[in-house]
């Protein structure tokens, strides 16, 4: 009987442990889309960037190309250890989303470091008026997420 108990006591174990961890577990995927919803819902309502106010203005679609700019350039940093819109290799942002086949027009690219959640990266973002306002620009029409360790990277872009 005891041995019993302690079988399924083991397991029941197991199966807390597994929960608690699927509930700390985020995938990036899931913050990519979330991130931009979130810039979405920031688009939608209108908001202040610095003393200035920015009126609502329409939402951003998802783009693969600015995805996979934004995606290689969080990569980037994450393996090379730097925090630039400029990287080691000269590269700008406007060239990297050109080399990702965008046929758009390169509008902004925001970074982030140090976050482990999509809240505290909207966040800082909307704390700082220039990348507020990249958010917040209505000419920007579509935009990609890419995420790499604790490094975050949106690339606005608007189509032709």
């Amino acid at each position: 009987m005891n041995k019993y108990l302690f079988f399924l006591g083991g397991i029941l174990l197991c199966v807390l442990l597994t929960q608690c961890k699927k509930d700390e577990i985020t995938t990036p995927q899931n913050n990519v889309a979330l991130l931009i919803n979130r810039i979405n819902l920031l688009r939608q309502s209108g908001c202040n960037c610095g003393a200035e106010y920015m009126p609502p203005v329409p939402s951003l679609s998802s783009n693969n190309q600015l995805q996979n700019a934004a995606i290689m350039h969080a990569k980037d940093m994450a393996e090379q250890n730097y925090f630039d819109h400029l990287s080691p290799d000269g590269g700008t942002p406007a060239e990297r989303t050109l080399n990702a086949g965008y046929k758009g027009d390169f509008r902004a690219e925001n970074l982030a470091k140090g976050y482990s959640k999509v809240d505290q990266v909207i966040t800082a973002w909307k704390n700082s008026v220039s990348h507020c306002k990249a958010m917040m620009d209505a000419k920007s029409s579509e935009a990609g997420v890419g995420m790499a360790q604790n490094y975050w990277v949106v690339t606005f872009g608007s189509s032709l």
